[in-house]
């Protein structure tokens, strides 16, 4: 017993000294030395995560809202799938939550008239953009249940007419929705 107990430091010991070169430096497995190696060189190698994956293209996410014929650019994740009531188009993702759908007339048809109906919202920093094609809205206010950031845009696209709003907890969100229904096309 005595043995063991002696023994069994001693191989601790020793099985760390083995993991240690001279200079009490943890040793390298040879594909990291040859990479210092190659670096030291000149030579340029990629991570071994770059070179499995496939290079992801440039640009915009565009997402295709294929019931309504349009493509809109979204964050990377997000999906569309139908709009919870009505006949449109709800695109959810990460920090984006926006519904797209062809205008009804019950929707504001100007700026102003968005703005009139933003009133009974007692609605803060109240922004207006005329659009090529339309116009956009955005807005928030403190409710009880903490703030809200809204979106409302109308666009003519195509010789059609499309609304895409948002209530969203984050301003992100609202910054994301609005980005993407500025995006809108056929």
């Amino acid at each position: 017993m005595r043995n063991l107990l002696i023994a069994l430091p001693l191989s601790l010991a020793l099985t760390a000294a083995a993991a240690c070169d001279s200079d009490s430096k943890p040793a390298e497995n040879k594909t990291a030395k040859a990479d210092k190696k190659a670096d030291a060189k000149g030579d340029e190698k990629a991570p071994a995560d770059e070179e499995a994956a496939p290079a992801k293209p440039a640009g915009p996410n565009l997402l295709q809202l294929e019931k309504l014929g349009l493509k809109a650019e979204v964050p990377e994740g997000a999906t569309a799938g139908d709009a919870i009531i009505g006949e449109g188009v709800m695109i959810q993702g990460p920090g984006i939550v926006v519904t797209v759908e062809e205008a009804s007339d019950s929707r504001p048809k100007t700026a102003d008239d968005a703005k009139e109906d933003a009133e009974m919202y007692t609605p803060q920093n109240l922004k207006a953009e005329e659009l090529a094609d339309g116009w956009a809205v955005t807005f928030d206010n403190s409710g009880s249940m903490g703030a809200n950031y809204f979106v409302q845009v109308r666009r003519d696209i195509g010789g059609k007419t499309y609304w895409c709003e948002t209530t969203a907890s984050q301003p992100e969100q609202q910054e994301n929705a609005l980005k993407a229904c500025k995006s809108l096309q056929a």
